[in-house]
């Protein structure tokens, strides 16, 4: 049976042996080793790239934000990190390149393996922090080893390019961002979410680890630091992790992913004690009822009482708003949910299904490669009419718009134009979709 499962798993095959981290330092002018992600920065919404957590120490590893080419001949390795969108720029980049010092992995390679073994050595499915202990193993594709023992190689990357949206950050605010774990143990999971599929337990960062850290942060003197957990209280010793952060930083505003059923009186007071200034929470479908959601209204009111702003996301899923009464029926509820929550901030997302989510089956039908670069939460790709396409990108802006300018955000929230990195880029996205309203208003109906 192992030797099957080995099989099965690409072991076996001929492959390269890797040479040891210490005889690729001994010429580190010719053994490069480069980390890339794809798709390539986004330096409007950007945080510290993943790739920095599996890049190994050495001066003679970089990172690219660019992506741009190289002449094999002075890199041993490309590290590159691969989400959905950025396949098809992979690809174009890759087939530049020497497949054999190629090591890919992120999420599509984790979901989609067999996608690249026509364009690295290695494929590696899974979280990994120790690149050369994953990449020994035998056979094509592999599991990604993590040891939690490192610190992200932040020394490659200019904290200066995060610039989150959220309240209050002005454009010249550093944040910054640290993972203290990764993967969610909801049981059962979130019928679209694909996080089981990368990592379905949670592995959590030994304490010690998370304080040095932290120590390691202090340096860039940041006003923000983002905690990317996928949910930060789902962790049975999040307090003494919010303690050791809040500790280290005592003066920065942090933010998290939670859910609500998480979430108490005694922890949010806690949480407010702690430096945390706002909480990021699924409404998800506003017309569905999700477990984790049961205690939505009375966890948002007691995060206002301690003085927490939420930041609610949720999701459109563009076949079920087809058509002007669709389309108001779930604008409207929407609309009033958010009056019955009162939220700072929102951020809307159209159904992207993911191979493998309890919804695949039911959308895979209407899911080709082509739309691969379209996974950006922000293009509802199951559309194929090109004119509803774009009016149903207007809409889902436009809602959101009218949230923020609306009488009741500005007299019972917060003040919307405030000249904050919400308010910029919200305003920015007016000017973008202006001439777009103007263009569809005739055929709305």
């Amino acid at each position: 049976m192992e030797k099957e499962n080995r099989k099965n798993q690409g072991y076996g095959q001929k492959t390269w042996k890797p040479v040891s981290f210490e005889d690729l330092s001994r010429n580190r002018k010719t053994n490069r080793i480069i980390g890339m992600t794809f798709p390539r920065s986004d330096f409007n919404l950007g945080l510290e790239p993943s790739i920095l957590t599996v890049l190994p120490d050495g001066d003679n590893v970089s990172y690219d934000l660019y992506n741009r080419d190289y002449n094999d001949k002075d890199v041993t390795f490309y590290l590159c990190s691969v989400y959905i969108s950025g396949y098809d720029e992979f690809v174009k980049w890759a087939l530049k390149h020497e497949k054999k010092k190629i090591v890919v992995g992120g999420y599509h390679p984790t979901t989609f393996p067999e996608d690249f073994t026509r364009y690295a050595e290695k494929v590696v499915q899974g979280p990994c922090d120790e690149i050369f202990d994953t990449i020994e193993q035998e056979g094509q594709i592999v599991t990604g080893v993590t040891k939690h023992q490192r610190l992200p190689r932040r020394d490659l990357y200019d904290v200066t390019c995060n610039q989150q949206i959220i309240p209050d950050k002005l454009q010249g605010d550093i944040v910054i961002s640290i993972n203290t774990s990764m993967g969610c143990n909801t049981k059962p999971p979130c019928d679209f979410c694909c996080t089981p599929m990368m990592c379905p337990k949670i592995l959590a960062k030994p304490l010690d680890l998370v304080s040095k850290e932290v120590e390691d942060l202090k340096k860039y003197n940041a006003k923000f630091l983002f905690i990317r957990d996928e949910n930060f209280t789902m962790q049975k010793d999040w307090r003494k992790r919010l303690e050791v952060i809040h500790g280290g930083l005592p003066t920065i505003k942090i933010y998290l992913f939670a859910s609500a059923n998480t979430l108490n009186e005694k922890s949010i007071k806690f949480m407010s004690e702690k430096g945390v200034y706002m909480i990021c929470l699924g409404l998800e479908d506003p017309t569905s009822t999700y477990q984790k959601n049961k205690h939505l209204d009375e966890s948002i009111r007691l995060m206002k009482k301690y003085g927490i702003m939420t930041y609610l996301s949720f999701i459109v899923n563009p076949l079920k708003i087809i058509g002007k009464e669709a389309g108001d029926a779930f604008y409207q509820t929407l609309t009033k949910r958010l009056e019955e929550l009162g939220p700072e901030m929102i951020c809307g997302n159209f159904l992207m299904p993911f191979r493998g989510t309890k919804i695949w089956d039911e959308y895979y039908a209407y899911v080709s490669p082509e739309d691969y670069k379209d996974y950006d939460s922000k293009t509802p790709f199951l559309i194929r009419n090109p004119v509803v396409r774009e009016k149903m990108k207007f809409f889902m802006f436009f809602y959101q718009w009218k949230y923020f300018n609306s009488k009741f955000y500005n007299e019972q929230v917060r003040k919307f134009a405030v000249n904050d990195t919400l308010h910029l880029r919200f305003a920015e996205l007016n000017e973008k979709f202006t001439p777009i309203y103007e263009r569809i208003w005739d055929v709305r109906a």
